[in-house]
């Protein structure tokens, strides 16, 4: 099976989506795996360049390598090009240009073979906002995380639904932006505190989220799609000496993952609510769910990632490991689900032109 990675986009997770990669070219240059054989590499700049290197054959070159070798196009062309290739496009673009709803409505519209998934789960999946409060219909199990969404454009409303709502100690986090860049907690909530972050927001995202801040456990949920069928990946648990999870302590690693040996209650019940919002959200391959559990075993959504981070050191993989997967396993479960949704696509399409409603005027 051939297969073009891309990677980079106009994102904040830029560099993280450079070394996810990196990481991917280490692990398939060394693969004892003859199904898989990369044939090209697209990279998107921060700036909008469009890089594509046909690999004829050869080894996936390091990030620094393939942007000295490839040739440079139109971003406009990239639709084109993607389906000019007619190879199968595992995805390494995360945040805006890889998780928001555009490239996959891209591939949908141009038929790009690919593990890009639907647009409208990308869509609600990037706006933490409408995914909380989608996850919290879904399960009554979960306890709602007190929350205000403050509007860039109606910011004295957003400011004044805050203060009065919230009271103590708070998480201040851009609505879109992954990685928890810009997220930030406050032991004290004001309005000038609330002026200062929005201003420090408008730069990168259109609203924000003011949340009680929730004492407990972080957990984390790996989930795998086959076709109609969810599998919860081992939950880990994540210890953070700080009691607080943001981008600081993620690219500082102050944190420690760790997976129970035996299964408990919490285990169970994460498993069980990951796969039923992965199943609801139409989650294409794989992803990974993030949730809050304090001292009375309440379980709070935090968020779910649908290209979660897949470096080495990442907590994905380590699931995926775990569960007695790898990288492979998920290129080609992501290959095998993508030509069973465009086969029914193909179907729906076919049926879909047979209809003839009469136009009146």
């Amino acid at each position: 099976m051939q297969v073009t990675l891309i990677y980079g986009g106009r994102s904040v997770e830029h560099d993280w989506s450079i070394a996810i990669y990196n990481h991917f070219a280490e692990i398939l240059n060394n693969a004892r795996d003859p199904d898989i054989s990369p044939a090209f590499v697209y990279y998107i700049s921060r700036t909008g360049d469009l890089l594509r290197l046909a690999l004829e054959g050869g080894r996936l070159p390091k990030h620094p390598d393939f942007t000295a070798r490839a040739e440079t196009h139109a971003l406009a062309s990239l639709a084109h090009l993607l389906r000019s290739d007619g190879v199968f496009v595992f995805s390494l673009l995360q945040g805006q240009d890889g998780e928001d709803g555009q490239i996959q409505a891209l591939a949908q519209f141009y038929d790009i073979p690919g593990s890009f998934g639907d647009k409208v789960s990308a869509m609600l999946a990037t706006d933490k906002y409408l995914q909380g409060i989608v996850a919290n219909r879904l399960c009554p199990e979960l306890t709602p995380i007190p929350t205000v969404h403050v509007v860039q454009r109606n910011l004295e409303l957003g400011f004044a639904k805050a203060l009065r709502r919230l009271a103590g100690p708070c998480v201040l986090k851009p609505n879109t932006l992954g990685g928890s860049f810009l997220t930030e907690y406050t032991d004290e909530l004001s309005e000038d505190r609330l002026r200062s972050y929005s201003e420090r927001v408008a730069l990168h995202d259109p609203s924000f989220l003011v949340q009680e801040r929730i004492a407990g456990t972080e957990y984390t949920c790996g989930v795998l799609v086959d076709r109609h069928e969810v599998t919860a990946l081992p939950v880990a648990r994540i210890s953070n000496p700080s009691g607080f999870l943001g981008y600081d302590q993620k690219t500082q690693k102050g944190y420690s993952v760790d997976f129970l040996d035996v299964e408990d209650t919490i285990q169970s019940r994460l498993s069980s609510i990951s796969k039923q919002i992965a199943r609801e959200f139409r989650v294409h391959t794989f992803g990974r769910l993030d949730f809050i559990v304090d001292e009375q075993q309440r379980i709070y959504f935090l968020e779910l990632n649908l290209i979660p981070g897949l470096t080495a050191e990442a907590i994905f993989p380590k699931m995926l490991t775990k569960a007695g997967f790898d990288l492979c396993h998920l290129i080609r479960l992501a290959a095998a689900n993508d030509m069973a949704e465009r086969r029914r696509e193909e179907i729906r399409k076919i049926e879909a032109s047979r209809i003839r409603v009469p136009w009146r005027r």
